[in-house]
């Protein structure tokens, strides 16, 4: 049986290429029309009883999943027909999938990709949680076959797929620097977007989505709202500390990470937190560290020396199956590989910005959504008033113009939010540095209304969440073997932020107002009133340091480099001005090179 043969070979080949996601285990079932593999990292219930993939009570299903499941031990409780054998959130998905069927992810909450498969209906069932904190990757190989796993490298594994670039996520990639989170960087395959659930049934695909934002606003009180919330956050954190494992919290000097450490201590009395410093930029430190004082916890920090910054950007860039420009990708790396000498659970204060409005460009979307838009066929006008006032030296008249310029340009949130957020080349450079012609954009599955200040940070939730942020975190964890959490994407909390009047969020003078109310008195005065920072990099610093000068010469200068084939040269040479641009495309060509 040559076929049978092959397959068993081309799964061995697919779960060795992963073995970083899963070093404690692996298993693989074979039934005669599906062939599942796993690799696992062991967090919950350590025996061999976690093992998987798994069969359920009646051997008839048999599950791959990767993910933790928040509070399964209550789930668990309303499943009092099942015979369980195990102490895993895996076997809660199994019992609930005998009862729910397709319903099975409405019942979820936590971070999760799986596969189901049923042998009498010959089908297989796939989901991946509402976010995308977890991937889920698909394709069809040479012979039809229906070929899906964790990360692209093992669907290139089977040697069943074309590894062709797709020039849509080039495209995207140098308009917002990461592989948009409904495609991926190859052609031939696809990506089960976030929320969303895929049936494969007699060769057919189905994919429906399960889960979205609530349509209503919530009439609440501050008072009550501060209370909700407090007590959403908590629980939520009381939920992903469990593990029987170390766990411990990144730490990183800001309003978000402070709280969860502050709240994570109460549970754990050991609690090892980490921060990460630029070289020469050490501010956010002392904030982190007035927080491990206050709190005793374990407090460690790591740097990168701006030596070491080109070695760590090639290492990041080889083990990362999609470019991704996001500049917090080194000191995710670094802090990673700290982390994982020992522990394997971290607590991380992701999406809290998107959630409670921690972002200047929310308070610059409510001002529009104040002022209005000015009518944008008077741009011409406005541009000359505004450079006769300059030259005359107008400063309040030239104030004035450019007002009406920036209020024509961006008449709506949502059009500032597409237009400017996140955004890297335009249209017209991408168009020029781009060899095909290509224009797409993110899909949003929700009505985006353009007169309130929610919308904008639900497209962020939605978009850069997870196409850039959870990708980042989920892929160089994974190369450390370790796990990031995200307690503020608890499906509870999401819905409760996202249904909260935006007031309660952001006003001119503040943002993030109702974490400030309800967690303010766990934290620091110096956090609590200091201005955002974030993960942000020295990108100019760094793009002039002489080994990373070698790169660019290397490949940003070698028209015989793998980016030329899809990337115009001459345009490319315009554009390397040590910037972020300029970051971005040495990023895709450090990728090309080792990728392609």
């Amino acid at each position: 049986m040559l076929e049978e043969n092959f397959y068993k070979n081309t799964l061995k080949n697919m779960t060795d290429s992963i073995i970083h996601r899963g070093p404690d285990d692996e298993g693989h079932e074979y039934f005669q029309n599906c062939f599942l593999g796993f690799r696992r990292l062991a967090i919950v219930d350590l025996s061999k009883d976690g093992h998987q993939p798994m069969y359920s009570n009646t051997k008839n299903e048999c599950i791959a999943f990767n993910g933790e499941i928040y509070g399964y031990r209550d789930l668990k409780k309303d499943l009092l027909d099942y015979p369980f054998q195990s102490n895993t959130d895996t076997e809660v998905i199994l019992s609930l999938f005998q009862k729910y069927d397709a319903e099975v992810p409405k019942y979820l909450n936590g971070m999760f990709a799986f596969a189901i498969w049923n042998e009498e209906k010959q089908q297989l069932f796939c989901a991946r949680d509402r976010f995308g904190e977890k991937p889920f990757y698909y394709a069809i190989g040479k012979n039809g076959e229906f070929i899906f796993a964790s990360e692209i490298k093992a669907i290139l594994a089977t040697g069943l797929v074309d590894a062709e670039v797709n020039d849509e996520a080039v495209y995207h990639f140098l308009r917002h620097m990461y592989v948009d989170s409904q495609q991926s960087i190859y052609k031939h395959i696809k990506v089960l977007p976030p929320s969303h659930q895929l049936i494969y049934h007699n060769g057919n695909i189905e994919i429906s989505q399960y889960w979205n934002f609530p349509n209503n606003e919530l009439e609440i009180s501050e008072e009550e709202a501060v209370a909700k919330f407090k007590n959403l956050v908590e629980q939520s954190v009381e939920k992903q500390l469990v593990a029987d494992v170390k766990v411990g919290a990144f730490l990183s000097g800001g309003l978000d990470s402070g709280t969860l450490v502050a709240i994570s201590s109460q549970h754990n009395q050991n609690l090892t937190t980490l921060g990460f410093q630029y070289e020469g930029d050490l501010n956010e430190m002392s904030d982190a560290r007035s927080i491990a004082e206050k709190y005793k916890t374990a407090h460690k920090e790591v740097g990168l020396q701006n030596s070491e910054i080109p070695t760590t950007l090639v290492e990041v860039l080889k083990n990362m199956d999609e470019p991704i420009a996001d500049t917090a990708i080194l000191a995710t790396y670094t802090i990673c590989k700290e982390a994982a000498k020992n522990m394997t659970v971290v607590i991380t204060g992701n999406a809290g910005d998107e959630l409670f409005g921690g972002y200047g460009w929310y308070q610059k979307e409510k001002e529009i959504l104040e002022k209005g838009s000015a009518n944008s066929a008077f741009l011409p006008i406005y541009k000359i008033g505004s450079t006769i006032s300059e030259k005359l030296g107008l400063e309040k008249s030239r104030q004035y113009f450019l007002d009406k310029i920036f209020r024509a340009k961006f008449p709506d949130i949502v059009a500032y939010q597409k237009g400017k957020v996140h955004n890297n080349f335009s249209k017209e450079e991408t168009s020029l540095l781009l060899k095909i012609d290509s224009d797409y954009e993110h899909q949003y599955p929700f009505q985006l209304d353009k007169n309130n200040l929610n919308t904008c940070m639900k497209m962020d939730l939605t978009n850069v969440i997870s196409g850039d942020y959870l990708v980042k975190d989920d892929r160089i964890a994974m190369m450390h073997s370790i796990e990031l959490r995200t307690p503020f994407l608890d499906k509870d909390l999401v819905e409760f932020c996202s249904s909260l009047p935006a007031k309660h969020k952001v006003n001119s003078s503040q943002t993030k107002i109702i974490l400030r109310k309800a967690f303010g008195n766990l934290l620091t005065s110096n956090i609590l009133n200091k201005k955002k920072q974030g993960f942000g990099a020295p990108i100019v610093d760094w793009l002039k340091i002489s080994d990373m000068e070698k790169l660019t010469t290397e490949i940003l200068k070698n028209p015989s480099s793998k980016i030329f084939t899809k990337l115009n040269f001459g345009e490319v040479q315009k554009q390397l001005n040590y910037n972020y641009k300029h970051w971005s495309l040495l990023v895709l060509g450090i990728w090309m090179d080792e990728h392609i």
